[in-house]
């Protein structure tokens, strides 16, 4: 019997056949209608890595360019559109699920396809393929970008199924990536709730009980700089890097943190300013206010500073940034940072010891099942990853 080598690893049951190799000529058809949103009244549409988002939603604001007189691309609902310039051979191709037609430029491409050819199947083909990552990457003819332009997206070759088994995995992805969507939502309403508590916490609004059904005192006004430790970080010498991991991590600012914590990117021989286990980490330099807490002692360079505090000053912190009141230290520089004096010099409301322990055990909690939830999505992304690499030839 001949081994089947144009199959993927994993396959409904009730499918047998090989997989037929097509180019996307034979399938994809373009098209081109134009108009002013003055004539169309669509709404107007930047298509991104994340989706396509109405653009003065997604932009916070109406865009200059985007008047009454300015033509676009039309794109019918349901179908397919894509920027065609990348910084990194990544294109994301989107399907229009308004339920209306929109704007895109002109110069993004806008296609369908043949009614004998599975919309989803080709959407998964386009976004995951490994073989389309490097049919990307040869676009490159020199320059910052890759051009992906439709009459060249037309020559990709890759392996189709029948229509019946296109369908079939198309939809099954299709499940997925809701379920996927369901509970990002459920991540993101999770995210909402803490910030609304911490808004009524900080600002008092909603205060915590004694023992005895009693209120806690008043808080006390006071420095951030004369409750806690703040310790400035100071860049080794280049020279001294290394992807060691026997040397100490180095952590230079926002790139070095992920989910809260350090993520190990690069170490160094020479230590200049230490972070012990467990301070808070907070970055001085763009962007300003985002906060960690150090698992491990890691030097850290100037984009960052250590605070030895507890989780009220924690909370606190990461407060402050989600109120974005970091931007008040920033305006009028063309460089955005903040200094150890502007930090210390910060006004914190501080309550006692007891009901400090009470706030930072109650958003604790809503922590760990922020935690749980974010563990959730990403196992399902993951488990998504590794089906569409057995899925798909």
């Amino acid at each position: 019997m001949t081994k089947q080598t144009n199959t993927p690893k994993l396959r409904f049951p009730e499918f047998k056949n090989e997989w037929s190799k097509l180019t996307m000529n034979d399938f994809l058809m373009e098209d081109k209608q134009y108009g002013t949103q003055k004539d169309t009244n669509f709404p107007i549409v930047t298509s991104s890595r994340q989706g396509l988002y109405i653009q003065n939603k997604y932009f916070e604001g109406d865009r200059s360019f985007a008047n009454e007189n300015v033509t676009f691309s039309i794109v019918p609902i349901n179908y397919f559109t894509y920027r065609h310039m990348s910084d990194d051979d990544i294109f994301k191709f989107n399907i229009n699920k308004f339920n209306t037609p929109i704007l895109v430029s002109k110069e993004y491409p806008v296609f369908t396809v043949k009614n004998t050819f599975s919309q989803n199947f080709i959407f998964y083909e386009l976004n995951n393929n490994m073989r389309f990552l490097k049919f990307c990457r040869i676009q490159k003819k020199g320059g910052a970008r890759t051009r992906l332009y439709f009459k060249n997206l037309l020559k990709y070759q890759t392996y189709f199924p029948n229509y019946e088994e296109q369908q079939k995995i198309g939809a099954f992805f299709y499940l997925l990536d809701q379920q996927i969507e369901l509970e990002q939502k459920k991540l993101e309403l999770l995210e909402q709730q803490k910030k609304g508590y911490m808004q009524k916490i900080f600002s008092q609004q909603l205060r915590f009980k004694d023992e005895n059904g009693n209120d806690y005192p008043k808080w006390e006004n006071k420095l951030l700089g004369n409750l806690v430790n703040i310790t400035m970080g100071q860049s080794p010498s280049s020279k001294n890097y290394t992807e060691n991991s026997n040397y100490t991590t180095l952590v230079q600012g926002n790139a070095d943190l992920n989910n809260g914590y350090i993520q190990p990117r690069i170490y160094t021989k020479q230590i200049t300013k230490l972070a012990e286990v467990n301070d808070i980490l907070l970055t001085v330099r763009a962007p300003v206010g985002k906060i960690g807490r150090a698992q491990l002692k890691a030097c850290i360079g100037r984009g960052v500073c250590a605070i030895k505090g507890d989780s009220f000053i924690y909370y606190f912190l990461e407060l402050f940034d989600l109120q974005n009141k970091w931007i008040r230290f920033s305006q009028g520089s063309t460089f955005e940072s903040i200094s150890g004096n502007e930090i210390k010099n910060i006004d914190v409301a501080y309550p006692i010891n007891e009901e400090r322990q009470k706030i930072s055990e109650f958003l604790s909690k809503l922590d760990e099942l922020l935690k749980n939830q974010l563990l959730k999505v990403e196992q399902l992304k993951q488990r998504k990853q590794g089906l569409l690499q057995k899925m798909f030839v």
